[in-house]
């Protein structure tokens, strides 16, 4: 069975949130910081009556352990397949993507898997412990977002012994349980943007999602994707409030750990120039992958060379272009 395509306009909903992982317990407690991190922002967005969808994609599932996908759905029965959907591509196309064999997860390519397959009239790309601040929620509560702009949040990192157990606005909004606020700059706002980035869904498609040709790193694929959409035109909003994450960020606090041997670290080179724009295929986010209904709301992307883009494709980069009157990209 092929991708399904999204319902009809009227059914679909506001916002869909995007989210990836895979059960390995990435920066410890991976699961249980998803878990707090959903039940919060789902709990907020209802109250408000902004209508939404969490979508997830597991990349490179293990295949020792249960899906994650399957534990999430059994967690929250309630919320599927309306305001929750799960997607689990096949172990194979890791390999099949990755130049790196030091890569452990391509979690842009995972994020284009639940991208073209939501159903939302804007879509926000975020990460799985990532808690929608006050003002967020109330710019998406107006329901008055507009098509073209690329709308971004700084980001808040709290202290990770802070108590998250729920978590409430006393502990995210208090100045004391603050490590570090990642701050955002004009023009492409590119600080952070893996755990911000909100797009409506005619801009997310005609940008084709992010990077799928650059295939030896996965840092730095959001603010190319920044870079991406500034030359191409978009406008960028930036929100007057944050959102907010529990710790120093799970990628920044393993820094350190490759410090002496960079070419070990499992994310890959993070010097890359990240300035260079991508063209996707039209078929990115495994778009054409046959798929396998498991469950109400989990699908299965089962394995097929015939979706994995060719490996070498130079039309398919271009440099970046500045825009007349515009700031030159960094």
């Amino acid at each position: 069975m092929s991708a399904v395509t999204p319902g009809p306009e009227a059914s679909r909903p506001y916002i869909s949130i995007i989210l990836t992982g895979r059960n390995d317990d990435f920066g410890g407690n991976f699961n249980t910081r998803l878990f707090r991190a959903l039940e919060f922002n789902h709990r907020h967005l209802t109250a408000r009556g902004i209508s939404h969808e969490f979508v997830f994609a597991e990349w490179r599932p293990l295949p020792d352990k249960p899906w994650l996908a399957e534990g999430l759905l059994d967690r929250y029965p309630e919320m599927v397949p309306h305001e929750l959907n799960a997607f689990v591509a096949d172990l194979a196309y890791h390999d099949a993507y990755s130049l790196n064999p030091k890569l452990q997860f391509q979690e842009f390519i995972a994020k284009n898997i639940a991208t073209r397959r939501c159903r939302g009239a804007f879509i926000l790309t975020t990460n799985t412990d990532v808690y929608l601040g006050r003002r967020v929620l109330d710019e998406l509560e107006k329901q008055q977002l507009e098509p073209g702009i690329v709308y971004r949040a700084p980001r808040i990192d709290l202290k990770d012994e802070v108590d998250c157990d729920p978590m409430v606005w006393e502990v995210l909004e208090d100045e004391q349980n603050y490590i570090e606020i990642n701050a955002i700059k004009p023009p492409c706002y590119t600080n952070a943007s893996g755990d911000f980035i909100l797009l409506d869904r005619d801009s997310y498609f005609a940008l084709r999602g992010f990077n799928e040709v650059y295939r030896v790193s996965k840092v730095h694929m959001d603010s190319n994707f920044c870079l991406k959409a500034y030359s191409h035109g978009l406008a960028f909003h930036p929100f007057d409030g944050p959102v907010y994450h529990v710790g120093s960020g799970t990628l920044n606090s393993q820094r350190s750990l490759y410090a002496a041997r960079p070419a070990d670290a499992p994310w890959g080179n993070a010097r890359w120039k990240r300035s260079v724009i991508y063209e996707n295929p039209d078929g990115w986010g495994l778009w054409g992958a046959p798929t396998k209904e498991v469950r109400p709301g989990l699908q299965y992307l089962e394995f097929d060379w015939s979706v994995v883009p060719p490996i070498v494709d130079l039309r398919r980069l271009v440099l970046p272009v500045t825009r007349v009157g515009m700031p030159p990209i960094p």
